[in-house]
């Protein structure tokens, strides 16, 4: 075979990809629609009042994470506090932390020591346990522990202490809206095969927060947030809604989760040694619930926000991305016995083999394609318009993606109104392709090679800045 014949079979196999990379989209489209109606039709305020109000409601332990997280910490455990929920259990677990973490918890909670009694000893923890708290109203636990640079051994050590049915974990840098919990909830009680839940998460880059709540908000200044807020649209809009309906998400984002008690439990807690532990958690649920024959649900519901800062510096996003897809690669190493396996429904048939071809080897595909375009421009087996129309129609298809998220959030959430946000949004999108994702591509590549390797997974540290002053952005309606 010589290098025309290699050329064109390759640029046809390329064709094919992208064929059905944009086919499915338009059916996570549709999948992700149909969700989001059932979502925004069901459960209505009456219902959420009757589920407030019922004793029967499950106690839910919200279980905070924190490692150096002084910018914003009081203000993700105030938007606990303010939750609209009957019965929350708050435990923060101080993971090491060298700055005021701990003094600010401290000071504003009137914290004292207190023996805990351990609910699940089972649950395996590294680091070392430095002392136990409660507030005066006894509203906050703090967990002060010695740090093993994983997060994971920070929820296990909440879990052990921890007593509620349901188990939420968030970021210490994450505010919950005030109706969250409850509406993420509310499956959890309607059906008991509902076994772990997943709601959106938004950058709160530009958001104001005062005590706990976000009261005003605008988009951030810089562009590299700004594509961030557009990424994030689009994953869990378009993306979470639309594998969801099938019962096929591969991850529950670690910022916002909710997880029946019991169904961590059986799986021994979270593993400490991935970098994509979220990912991992959700997976090993899946896998033990099917090899169990139980019959289950994850879902996920857009309607719940919970806002999370996101990195300001391109440094700062590079190291998180080669993270990132470091972690995913080590997922789908990890469970690749779950791919195009039957048992395992629309997960191992649909959502896990899209992961891996259309996600993880993305940048590898987009590279190649790059390549073998010039190769045929070079050697005459297409024309350069050929060329410019297919490049012009991936473009516009893929930016179609991301407007049709855009949409679903001005006409259903409105979260970010306004013609000028919109306007703004727009550009981003239309601009992503050429000055954002290559730049993804590049550190995704990066943490694939570590992943091959076997590299040492490296956490980093995320640089905190906390909420925006309280001049900045227009009154949320």
């Amino acid at each position: 075979m010589d290098a025309t014949t290699i050329v064109i079979v390759a640029i046809s196999a390329l064709t094919v990809y992208y064929v059905v990379y944009h086919l499915g989209y338009l059916v996570i489209i549709g999948s992700a629609a149909h969700r989001m109606a059932a979502d925004l039709a069901w459960p209505a305020e009456i219902d959420h009042a009757e589920i407030f109000a019922n004793p029967l409601t499950p106690r839910v332990s919200v279980l905070v994470p924190a490692h150096n997280e002084e910018a914003g910490i009081v203000d993700s455990v105030e938007s606990l506090r303010n939750l609209r929920y009957p019965d929350v259990q708050i435990v923060v677990i101080d993971d090491g932390s060298t700055d005021a973490t701990f003094p600010l918890l401290e000071q504003r909670y009137a914290l004292r020591p207190v023996q805990l009694d351990m609910v699940s000893p089972e649950i395996p923890q590294e680091g070392a346990t430095r002392g136990t708290y409660r507030s005066d109203d006894g509203s906050v636990i703090v967990i002060r522990k010695e740090s093993t640079g994983r997060r994971a051994d920070a929820v296990n050590a909440g879990l052990r202490i921890s007593s509620g049915e349901l188990v939420c974990m968030i970021d210490a840098d994450s505010v919950l809206a005030p109706d969250a919990l409850l509406r993420l909830a509310a499956p959890f009680v309607d059906d008991q095969r509902v076994i772990a839940a997943g709601g959106s998460v938004l950058p709160s880059n530009g958001v104001t927060i005062d005590g706990g709540q976000v009261t005003r908000f605008d988009l951030p200044r810089t562009w590299i947030e700004r594509f961030q807020v557009v990424e994030y649209l689009r994953a869990f809009l378009i993306g979470r809604s639309g594998w969801a309906q099938v019962n096929g998400l591969v991850v529950i984002s670690g910022a916002f989760g909710l997880y029946r008690r019991d169904a961590i439990l059986r799986i021994g807690g979270l593993a400490t040694t991935s970098l994509a532990e979220d990912a991992d958690l959700l997976m090993a649920v899946h896998v033990d619930a099917v090899n169990r024959g139980i019959p289950y649900r994850v879902i996920f519901s857009a309607e719940p926000v919970c806002w999370t800062e996101v990195p300001r510096r391109v440094r700062v996003l590079g190291r998180q991305r080669t993270r990132w897809a470091h972690g995913l690669g080590e997922i789908l190493a990890d469970y690749r016995k779950v791919i195009a396996r039957p048992r395992f429904g629309a997960l191992g048939m649909l959502s896990m083999p899209w992961t891996m071809a259309f996600e993880y080897l993305a940048p590898v595909v987009a590279v190649v394609g790059t390549v073998l375009t010039v190769a045929a421009l070079a050697l005459g087996l297409i024309p350069i318009s050929f060329a410019l129309l297919v490049a012009a129609a991936g473009l516009g298809l893929s930016t179609l993606v991301t407007i049709t998220a855009l949409a679903v959030e001005a006409a259903w959430f409105r979260r970010y109104g306004g013609a000028r946000r919109l306007l703004v949004l727009l550009a981003a999108a239309f601009a992503e392709p050429f000055f954002y994702r290559p730049l993804v591509f590049a550190w995704q590549l990066r943490g694939m090679w570590r992943a091959h390797r076997g590299a040492v997974a490296e956490w980093g540290e995320m640089e905190h800045t906390g909420s925006a002053p309280a001049t900045q952005g227009a009154v949320l309606s």
